[in-house]
């Protein structure tokens, strides 16, 4: 085998075996080195061994006396010796790829040249050192070869290298500072190697060309780029690297300078690269919806959509379309998308559409799968989630998906949400819910108007007037309807929007808090918690000594065993007292069970205060309903139950919900220091600042609580840190 053929072979036909360049200097090429393509595409076809730069010159006696090699033709006159050693050596090793290189190389190089009939007959070796430099050269060891080649002509001065040699050496070794130059993005030095080597810059070296088209594109000569692309389209056959070029140019050039080179297609063999083009077109115009994509190029990615089994097309047919007003036609493309795992950018565009046709209730279920995949999905979530419970008449909707909305709007502390909830509280008849979301909402976000004027029509629905004013002075100059509301010429407007409210719905519909979501520590419970007031006789229970003689107090832990049902009533009270309130409540049962009614209702209260100190709040209602309690004695229960209510509420963080019952509990009985304390508490936790400032203060004022200034000074710690 004669390693001379595999250097030359490999030099020649493999760019991607050796690599290519280093950059360096800035240096631009003048007008007169313009690529030889700019020419083709005028002319002629240029010969394909003329490089796309020319050499910087050789004075004209030198190539007059400088033998022909594969890097450069012999001048006229003198005879063309061609080195077929790499085209024989691919042939013998039936490496079709490369001699078909090769052969085209010399074919370039030697027009008049003519391939032997036999190229397996082996070639005579007369030089093993020779040989062996040459090796040294295929194996990529340049420097080594250098060294040989230096040492044999110090020990034989009458020994030169074969030019063909040294030129294959100087091209390869360029090749590798040009790679090297592409790789250090060092643009300009990249464009030096290849103007002194234009023997790199041939269809044998597609990978050098371009290299040097990238570095014109990074150093602002983009139409130089255009004419190396050009170069290769224009003389260079290999199917690769053809569309491999259009590829690089669309990714670097502006597209007036890719068209140009579309037209040198050849079979439809850049279809491929159209599609790219459409899809970037369409998803351009689905980002700006001014835009829009030709009816070829929809028809083209449509087609490719429909017959693919990936997402990719079908996503980006959904976006255009959605942004193009064709919902649902957009519904479709993404639920296409989804049946093939498109993920969460298809369940995206998909509840975004479903949304643009009012299918809010579809949306919201869809969108709910989708709540932990990212930001987007939940902000679709949240946008279809809000148009959903804002519609008028409320709809009538399942708990579960209130409870799920109401989650994630709390979650993500969304004032559009929040404020939506309040209006749908408001829109069902629920006031006190409607409240606590309307300034909520506020709290976090103090610009948004639509709830400042829900909870606007909230004050003036409960005749809250100074409630009202404060929020007409706060908001006069920056909303006209806030402005507005205590004009008497709204007149009936006015009345209708504070008077057509509904009943509140039945329990499905009832408007639940968002998750709490806690700024600071609390005070543990049982520092401001009182326990819930049980009488400790029978004669201290309320609304009852009035009507009843003391009786004796129990002696020893015993009570009364009588059988009567007024025995039983007042061995009811007396487990009571003794902390024993599931024998207190089988007593208050048996009374109860009596004909007297009296006696009965009595029993009924007594059987609500056993089952509030079992914590069985539930029963403690039933017991409450079952018998007909006289009005002050119902109200003084209904209080008591919805302060257990409240703190059962406070303990679990679920502060919405708490300062609700805080409302409700308000129409029964006075707020005591300690549901005031956390009431404050629960303002706090809430973000709401202000609101809690203001309880602290005055519970501050009137009795000097040491809680109420902790409280004051939790709010000034924490709105001084979210200042800096």
């Amino acid at each position: 085998m004669h390693v001379k053929s595999v250097l030359i072979a490999v030099a020649a036909s493999s760019a991607a075996f050796y690599g290519l360049g280093r950059y360096g200097h800035d240096l631009s090429w003048p007008e007169a080195s313009v690529p030889a393509v700019q020419h083709a595409q005028a002319e002629t076809h240029p010969d394909p061994s003329q490089p796309v730069l020319p050499a910087t010159g050789q004075p004209e006696a030198e190539l007059a006396q400088a033998p022909a090699t594969p890097g450069r033709p012999a001048p006229p006159g003198l005879p063309q010796k061609v080195d077929e050693t790499a085209l024989r050596y691919f042939a013998s090793q039936g490496d079709t790829r490369r001699y078909e290189a090769e052969l085209a190389r010399l074919r370039a190089l030697y027009p008049e040249w003519k391939p032997p009939t036999d190229l397996t007959s082996p070639q005579p070796t007369g030089d093993p050192e020779l040989e062996r430099i040459w090796k040294l050269f295929a194996e990529g060891k340049f420097g080594e070869a250098r060294a040989a080649i230096a040492q044999r002509s110090s020990a034989d001065p009458t020994w030169q290298a074969p030019a063909d040699l040294t030129a294959q050496l100087d091209r390869a070794e360029a090749g590798l500072r040009l790679v090297n130059a592409s790789n250090a993005k060092q643009w300009e030095q990249v464009i030096r190697i290849g103007t002194e080597t234009p023997a790199l810059l041939t269809c044998a070296n597609v990978d050098a060309l371009w290299r040097v088209a990238e570095a014109f594109v990074q150093t602002g000569a983009p139409e130089r780029a255009r004419d190396a692309y050009a170069y290769v389209l224009t003389n260079c056959t290999n199917p690769a690297e053809r569309v491999g070029t259009m590829q690089k140019a669309l990714a670097s050039l502006p597209e007036a300078l890719v068209n140009p080179l579309l037209a040198q297609e050849k079979q439809s063999e850049f279809s491929s690269i159209r599609d790219e083009i459409a899809r970037r077109h369409i998803g351009k115009a689905a980002e700006e919806p001014t835009l829009t994509a030709t009816p070829e190029e929809l028809r083209r990615i449509e087609a490719l959509a429909n017959a693919a089994t990936t997402p990719d097309d079908a996503i980006l047919l959904g976006f255009y379309s959605f942004r193009h007003n064709d919902a649902a036609k957009a519904v479709t493309w993404f639920q296409t998308a989804l049946a093939r795992n498109g993920g969460a950018k298809a369940a995206e565009g998909a509840v975004l559409a479903l949304g643009a046709q009012q299918k809010y209730l579809e949306a919201e279920t869809l969108g709910a799968q989708w709540l932990e995949a990212g930001p987007a999905n939940r902000k679709a979530y949240l946008d279809v989630a809000t148009a959903l419970i804002a519609q008028e008449p409320a709809p009538r909707l399942e708990r579960a998906v209130i409870e799920r909305i109401a989650r994630t709007v709390g979650v993500d502390r969304y004032a559009p949400g929040g404020a939506a909830l309040g209006w749908y509280a408001y829109n069902s008849g629920q006031i006190a819910p409607a409240e606590t979301w309307f300034e909520t909402a506020i709290a976090w976000d103090r610009n948004y108007e639509p709830a400042a004027y829900g909870l606007a029509l909230v004050h003036q629905r409960l005749r809250d007037q100074a409630g009202l004013r404060a929020i007409i002075a706060e908001w006069r100059n920056r909303s006209p309807r806030i402005a507005d509301l205590l004009n008497p010429a709204r007149g009936r407007t006015a009345m209708r929007e504070t008077r057509r409210l509904p009943e509140p719905s039945p329990t499905d519909r009832t408007v639940p808090p968002p998750e709490p979501i806690e700024r600071a520590e609390r005070p543990p419970r049982r520092a401001i918690r009182a326990e819930p007031v049980l009488p400790s006789s029978y004669d201290e229970a309320p609304a009852v000594a009035a009507r009843r003689p003391a009786p004796e107090r129990p002696r020893s832990g015993s009570c009364s065993a009588g059988t009567s049902a007024a025995a039983a009533l007042q061995r009811g009270w007396c487990l009571l007292n003794l902390k024993r309130p599931a024998a207190a409540a089988e007593a208050f049962a048996a009374a109860m069970r009596s004909g007297d009614a009296q006696v009965a209702a009595d029993a009924a209260a007594g059987k609500t205060y056993a089952k509030i100190q079992q914590g069985l709040t539930a029963e403690a209602g039933a017991a409450a309903a079952s018998a007909n309690l006289p009005p002050a004695r119902r109200k003084e229960l209904q209080a008591l139950l919805l302060s257990e209510r409240f703190y059962a509420q406070y303990d679990a963080k679920d502060y919405n919900s708490a300062l609700i019952t805080l409302g409700e509990r308000a129409r029964y009985a006075s707020e005591s220091t300690d549901l005031m304390l956390m009431r404050g508490w629960s303002y706090f936790n809430l973000g709401r600042f202000d609101d809690a400032a203001q309880v602290f203060q005055a519970l501050y004022r009137a009795n000097g609580s040491p809680q109420a200034m902790s409280g004051l000074t939790a709010i000034r710690d924490i709105t001084q840190r979210n200042r800096y």
